[in-house]
């Protein structure tokens, strides 16, 4: 047992206090080496520039046979939750019910009007060639057909330059402004860049896909995993305790107690970058890995609706009165296992996943029960309105009455 009358022998040129009955909130504190609070690795934390962001490149599909693409936009919904049936033979939950949160993100089809050639000069892409086919008008918000002569662009010279050289070709992507829906008024115009594949098979692949609208369903599969790209909520300026996470100094503490003690030493006689100060908090661009494709709806089709093998109520995928902030999904959709960093109505970066390795719960094929559809504004009960009626008003109705109106929503 330590004696507290001999500490001075043993903790010379240590600082301590001892808990007293009269200092409630005191603790005994030595003072020794800690690892450091908050990561170094997402410096400088300051507001990104761009809302989306460049498709980047990977050399592992170089050895593609045919050219594809690998990203895609989305705008973030809503959360809400479904349950489903675990199909991992290994779980000790196998065949029982999992209740997981899942996000939505409407996934507009893109309109493709032209693309962009470069070449990789050893230690910078460089631009040979734009070639551009239907023009944006601002004001009627349409695509014109601005050149229909493709073929002009392509010289002799450049086309033999094209078919020698190394080429990176990417399509010049808009996103079509959701139908109906106020709240998302901007259109976004971004490159998509086509993975593997020769050089002739990509000019062609390229010039078949300008003037067509790609979708989701095109470029991701329902099990996929998937990586998103996006921007966090804003949290504007902030203190040295929220934004990195360091302790709060003892309750006797001159001149403030939610601030660094010590920002350094005498010499150097400057503030290291690596010390925790307060600024601009949120509104990074971040990435999260390997999330789970449950489930995609394509507009006018029956996967559009929430129906499963266990529910066949005749329900949209959008809740009841609307996702907040947001309204109602009248677009293709994905639904993604856990949450996504932003704000409802962020654009958000999908990437298809492009590492290799491999396990049993990325194998694992999902086999959903419900969705649910209950309004988020409160303690919804009710799935769909024909059920709310149905609880409601079911006094005077016949028992066919009541089944055209519970099933017929």
């Amino acid at each position: 047992m330590i004696n507290f009358l001999d500490l001075n022998c043993y903790y010379k040129n240590t600082m301590f206090f001892i808990c007293m009955s009269h200092c409630k909130y005191e603790r005994l504190y030595i003072f020794f080496s800690d690892p450091r609070l908050g990561s170094l690795g997402f410096l400088p934390k300051k507001r990104t520039k761009k809302k989306i962001f460049k498709s980047s490149h990977f050399s592992n599909l170089l050895f593609l046979e045919y050219p594809s693409l690998y990203f895609f936009l989305g705008y973030k919904v809503g959360m809400t939750h479904l349950i489903r049936y675990s199909q991992l033979k290994s779980s000790r939950l196998f065949e029982k019910e999992i209740c997981d949160a899942v996000t939505i993100i409407e996934c507009p089809p893109l309109f493709i009007y032209g693309l962009t050639i470069y070449t990789y000069t050893g230690f910078y892409l460089q631009k040979i060639n734009t070639i551009i086919k239907y023009s944006y008008e601002k004001k009627k918000k349409i695509f014109k057909l601005y050149n229909n002569d493709l073929i002009n662009k392509f010289e002799k010279n450049k086309f033999q330059f094209y078919l020698k050289n190394y080429l990176i070709i990417r399509i010049l992507c808009c996103s079509k402004m959701i139908k109906k829906n106020k709240k998302l008024k901007t259109n976004y115009f971004f490159e998509i860049q086509l993975e593997g594949g020769r050089n002739y098979s990509k000019l062609e692949c390229g010039l078949k896909l300008i003037g067509k609208e790609l979708h989701i369903d095109s470029v991701i599969r329902p099990d996929d995993f998937i990586d998103l790209i996006s921007i966090s909520k804003g949290k504007g300026l902030q203190g040295v305790i929220k934004r990195w996470g360091i302790t709060r100094l003892p309750r006797k503490t001159r001149r403030g107690l939610r601030k660094v003690a010590c920002i350094g030493s005498w010499t150097p006689s400057r503030v290291s970058w690596t010390i925790a100060r307060s600024g601009q908090m949120g509104y990074h661009k971040r990435t999260i890995l390997n999330l789970k494709v449950l489930k995609i709806g394509i507009f006018k089709d029956i996967s559009f609706k929430s129906i499963t093998f266990f529910d066949i109520n005749k329900k949209d995928i959008n809740c009841m009165g609307g996702f907040p902030k947001y309204g109602i999904v009248r677009n293709d959709y994905i639904i993604i296992k856990g949450s996504m960093l932003g704000t409802s109505k962020r654009p958000i970066l999908i990437k298809k996943y492009t590492r290799n390795s491999i396990n049993n719960k990325k194998n694992e094929k999902i086999k959903l029960k419900t969705i649910d559809t209950s309004s988020k504004t409160g303690h919804g009960k009710f799935q769909t309105s024909s059920s709310k009626l149905f609880s409601y008003s079911t006094k005077n109705l016949s028992p066919q009455a009541l089944f055209k109106l519970y099933y017929n929503d």
